[in-house]
């Protein structure tokens, strides 16, 4: 028994000095990155978290004491008794959802799988995977003025029974959705105006041509939230991060799993726009947030080619070019793709709609170029609201959609509308963009364009046949 006591006393000792001096070491070095992996925080290549703590007795003295086989190939573990935190996440969500509880645990186990898939599977496009800078002022901007006009009218975050990637059974989320029209200023010209504006710097950045996914916010986080760590699910892959507002007690860090396989806590102020490849990048908030909120809203793309070249469709294999072929999520892309890869579309197609439309809304030169050749009149073609693929080259803000267009035989003033009196091109290029040296702007400008509003009493002769437009 004494001998049972001493060594217990002598474990407990070397733990209290080890954690000391990593809270010491901590507290030195608070805006370095800290050296450890996945699975210390949050379970992510594991169903637990690693429980191997540096001050047990084959960790301080390895040569004497044997590696326990349950602890074998787990990471040392810096953070302290994670597993009981997250014992108790998943037990609360299934708590919460009674019969359907047993969704807690299937939706775990398939963060958890894809978690360990997904990422080595990807094509890269950054050293790091992930960065942060300010966010470019247009971009704030437009955010910040749609978020002051209606922070104060945040409706509840519908989330399926059991999904678990924020622990909204205990910390409810709420949205300020920038689609919803019975925001002020909300709805979908809001959302393309976001994505317009924050394409060239995503671009830039991943060296990539980009094909919108999804825009997804304003997120208001409550006291207590946790975000799961997860990579997300394809076609998001080039994606970003915007703080817009926060009311917190100390930082609440994104912890990233960069491409060098480590942690790296990146805090985040208002106006601060974190850049990261979603698709392979482990990312989360794992830790309760301590505030009042914090208010985030998230930009995806899909990469469809390098910029400069030409949009990549792999006929040979009909997988997207970020997807390795041959690789462990191949198979299950496949499953959920049976036609093969196709460049996603975040419209919903109305009536009247034609291939060049959507190849318009979507910036597929390759494919409108082929269109319109064997069928030249397309060019002026109107769905049901009146909308030309010109309008939506426009509301798209690619220049070489315009250009190509225009060269085409495009009306460079024909109205939105179903009784043609709604805008022109030039009227929606310039609600859509901020600045008057936009190059949209500027090209339909050089190309004798009318600003024509909606309801304004003006008659603009066709150039082809005098009709009125």
């Amino acid at each position: 028994t004494k001998k049972t006591t001493t060594t217990t006393t002598t474990t407990t000792a070397m733990k209290y000095l080890f954690l000391s001096a990593l809270l010491v070491g901590v507290a030195t070095a608070q805006d370095e990155a800290v050296d450890y992996g996945a699975d210390l925080s949050f379970p992510m290549h594991y169903y637990e978290v690693s429980s191997n703590f540096p001050w047990l007795p084959h960790n301080t003295d390895p040569a004497n004491n044997p590696t326990p086989p349950e602890l074998e190939g787990k990471p040392i573990q810096y953070l302290g008794d994670k597993q009981s935190f997250y014992s108790d996440y998943v037990q609360s969500c299934v708590d919460h959802y009674g019969e359907r509880g047993n969704r807690c645990l299937s939706n775990e186990r398939e963060r958890v799988d894809m978690s360990l898939r997904q990422p080595q599977s990807m094509v890269n496009y950054t050293k790091y995977g992930y960065t942060k800078i300010r966010a470019p002022p247009e971009v704030f901007q437009l955010i910040q003025e749609f978020w002051q006009a209606n922070k104060d009218k945040a409706k509840p975050e519908n989330w399926p029974a059991g999904n678990t990637y924020t622990n909204h059974w205990k910390a409810p989320s709420k949205m300020v959705n920038v689609e919803d029209t019975s925001y002020k200023g909300g709805g979908f010209v809001l959302k393309q105006n976001i994505w317009n504006a924050a394409r060239d710097t995503i671009s830039e950045w991943t060296g990539q041509q980009l094909a919108e996914c999804s825009l997804y916010g304003i997120r208001v986080y409550p006291e207590g939230a946790v975000l799961a760590t997860h990579v997300d699910r394809l076609p998001l892959v080039a994606s970003a991060i915007i703080n817009v507002d926060q009311d917190v007690d100390e930082p609440w860090p994104l912890e990233v799993i960069g491409h060098d396989g480590k942690a790296h806590n990146v805090t985040m102020l208002p106006g601060d726009l974190v850049l990261y490849e979603s698709h392979s990048i482990l990312h989360g908030r794992p830790f309760p947030l301590k505030g009042r909120f914090m208010a985030n809203v998230f930009i995806h793309f899909e990469p469809i080619g390098p910029v400069g070249g030409e949009i990549v469709y792999d006929t040979a294999t009909d997988l997207p070019p970020y997807l390795l072929p041959d690789s462990p999520e191949e198979q299950n892309w496949r499953s959920r793709n049976p036609g093969g890869h196709k460049i996603m579309r975040t419209q919903t197609f109305t009536t009247g709609t034609t291939e060049a439309h959507k190849a318009a809304m979507e910036g597929n030169l390759r494919e409108l170029k082929e269109y319109v050749k064997n069928h030249e009149e397309v060019v002026n073609a109107r769905d049901e609201n009146g909308w030309t693929p010109l309008h939506e080259g426009v509301r798209r803000a690619n220049i070489d959609i315009v250009q190509f267009l225009l060269d085409s035989g495009s009306e460079i003033n024909l109205r939105t509308g179903s009784a043609k009196t709604g805008g022109s091109p030039l009227y929606w290029a310039q609600e859509s963009h901020d600045t008057e040296d936009h190059p949209i702007i500027m090209l339909l400008k050089e190309n004798n364009a009318k600003r024509i509003a909606p309801g304004d009493d003006v008659t603009v002769q066709h150039a082809n046949d005098g009709a009125e437009l």
